[in-house]
């Protein structure tokens, strides 16, 4: 039987079937000390007006009791997003992440961005049949990572996730478009 690291890997290559797939590792920094398996698969756009995609593989081990994979749509492809990645997964291993959580990550998000902080959301894109993997005995929840401002990762603490949620949703904000505008 394969074991989950396997499994979520299928997940994600079968849940991106069809699409060019090429899956990378993250040797810099004490990620790979703590999670030697972690990897990150990046999937290209089916077509020209669609974002790339990149998911974590191996960040469901940094946490004994709260498996969780991240997904980062991005509009370009870029090794800075493996690196956000690893990052974000480093993170979670001292620090739990889960939906509504709002991460600094010391940098715009893309070389041309405006957001430098990422908030943990539901897969709204891709809905359970992503989110939700058993493999092997362990429930794995994929996450995704939406980029956002540090204004609007304040009101999120301030106000709470829902409010963000629905003034995106009242925005009709394209959360990939790295120059768009903070909503506070």
């Amino acid at each position: 039987m394969a074991g989950t690291t396997d499994l979520v890997r299928r997940h994600v290559a079968e849940f991106w079937r069809g699409r060019e797939q090429e899956e990378f590792e993250w040797t810099a920094g004490p990620i790979g000390a703590r999670l030697p398996d972690f990897r990150v698969r990046r999937i290209a756009p089916a077509a020209k007006n669609e974002p790339w995609v990149y998911a974590s593989v191996g960040a469901w081990r940094a946490r004994d009791s709260d498996a969780k994979e991240f997904v980062l749509l991005t509009p370009a492809e870029s090794p800075a997003h493996v690196e956000t990645l690893a990052m974000i997964t480093f993170f979670h291993a001292d620090r739990p992440l889960d939906v509504g959580s709002t991460v600094r990550i010391g940098r715009p998000w893309t070389d041309d961005g405006v957001a430098d902080h990422l908030l943990v959301s539901l897969p709204y894109p891709f809905g359970p049949a992503l989110e939700h993997l058993d493999a092997s005995g362990t429930h794995v929840r994929f996450l995704w990572l939406v980029p956002i401002t540090a204004a609007e990762a304040d009101y999120c603490r301030e106000r709470g996730l829902e409010a963000l949620e629905q003034l995106m949703e009242a925005e009709n904000v394209n959360v990939v478009n790295p120059l768009r505008r903070s909503l506070v």
